[in-house]
């Protein structure tokens, strides 16, 4: 399988979407289907992902995003490094929360994978891709054998295609709003108060202020009203 196919579509997209929709598809086709791209150098985070509806959430309520070990560890070096629950033996040197982090991607089917920076920890932050698989270590590492190489130069050609489209297409992907953000914002778009929002979600009034707070700041917006119609506008909320 060449790389040519993917390239080609990469370089025909007209928006960020349209690059991500084809390196998914590219890596479905290799067998990578967990797949984590995130680039932490702008004041909005990008973050995407092929999990399985309700991994962020998951994610979120489960463990702390500052001790996942993808960004300590493998974003602090532009060679790869194996991921995954598959390869925990090898990590001996993880705290208990970072295994934590490995094995709640484990119960949404991450086993292994390897990781591709493309911006190495600085005080500008970071960025790369965690290409993972539901896939069995030896099956991985086969596949890596063989195709190793396109499949970094592919990601790392997704993120610039996609870095130089992104102010193009006037935020087509949207902010990285959490899932516990999108949540509130669309409870409060059918017309919900803040103690109804919280006891729908079974959260407090006031962490529900802050994840709205939160998702304000992030659509740069004003108002709740405003930030309704910034997430809409932007295809991060349907009604």
């Amino acid at each position: 399988m060449t790389i040519e196919p993917v390239l080609e579509r990469m370089v025909e997209a007209t928006s960020s979407a349209m690059v991500w929709v084809a390196i998914q598809d590219y890596f479905a086709q290799h067998g990578f289907d967990r797949v984590i791209y995130a680039d932490l150098r702008g004041k909005v985070p990008v973050i995407l992902d092929t999990y399985p509806n309700g991994f962020d959430q998951y994610y979120a309520d489960v463990c702390n995003p500052r001790d996942d070990p993808f960004f300590r560890y493998c974003c602090s070096t532009l060679s790869p490094k194996q991921t995954g629950a598959d390869y925990l033996h090898h990590y001996d040197y993880l705290s208990t929360s970072e295994r934590q982090v490995i094995l709640a991607a484990r119960e949404s089917g991450m086993r292994s994978g390897f990781s591709c920076t493309f911006h190495k920890s600085d005080q500008r932050g970071m960025g790369g891709w965690n290409i993972g698989s539901t896939l069995s270590r030896s099956e991985v590492e086969a596949i890596q054998a063989e195709h190793g190489v396109h499949l970094r130069v592919v990601a790392l050609y997704a993120h610039e295609r996609m870095q130089m489209l992104r102010p193009q297409d006037g935020a087509a992907l949207g902010p990285a709003l959490s899932a516990r953000e999108r949540d509130c914002l669309a409870h409060l778009a059918s017309g919900l108060r803040t103690q109804q929002i919280a006891d729908r979600l079974a959260i407090k009034p006031v962490t529900v202020e802050m994840h709205i707070r939160n998702a304000r700041e992030k659509l740069g917006a004003n108002t709740r009203e405003q930030a309704l119609a910034k997430a809409i506008s932007r295809g991060l909320l349907t009604l």
